[in-house]
């Protein structure tokens, strides 16, 4: 957008201006400018039209500083709500990634206590370890299978003789 000049007259003073912006804001903002000289004066018939421009400038100034640092307030609380957030989302995540590893171990643990039999036996095997009373960690004692019995009693015998 490039500069251009508009042609302002507040309170029977013309001026000039270079601004980027398009001409019906700067004429709105004269105008707003013009309204609240035009009240300082109503409100002190004393006042000239420079000290009611300068009271005017005094209070936009301390607006926009005011604005300025409640903006800078609002970026902050804004920035703590998104970590909160983010905090907040990755906690349910983690949450849920908990209870479905907390599901399929209720389902093993029902299925070796017999209540549950359509769980496989290869996701009996992966099953999460368990702590003894010692406190080391082993995977759960498994039922020997005839077939395995017969094979662990053959190294038996020839351990025995």
């Amino acid at each position: 957008m490039g500069k251009h000049s508009v042609h302002l007259t507040i309170c029977g003073t013309e001026c000039v201006v270079s601004s980027e912006e398009d001409e019906a804001y700067m004429q709105s903002i004269a105008q707003e400018v013009k309204e609240r000289m035009e009240g300082l004066q109503k409100r002190n018939s004393h006042a000239s039209a420079t000290v009611a421009g300068i009271v005017a400038a005094l209070s936009y100034c301390d607006e926009c500083r005011k604005a300025t640092t409640e903006v800078g307030h609002l970026r902050g609380q804004i920035k703590e709500y998104v970590e909160d957030s983010t905090r907040a989302r990755r906690e349910a995540q983690e949450a849920a990634s908990e209870i479905g590893r907390l599901k399929k171990e209720i389902a093993t643990l029902r299925a070796r206590l017999g209540e549950n039999p359509e769980i496989p036996s290869e996701e009996l095997q992966d099953a999460p370890l368990q702590r003894s009373r010692t406190g080391s960690f082993s995977r759960p004692e498994q039922e020997i299978t005839p077939e395995q019995e017969g094979f662990l009693k053959f190294f038996e015998d020839a351990d025995e003789s």
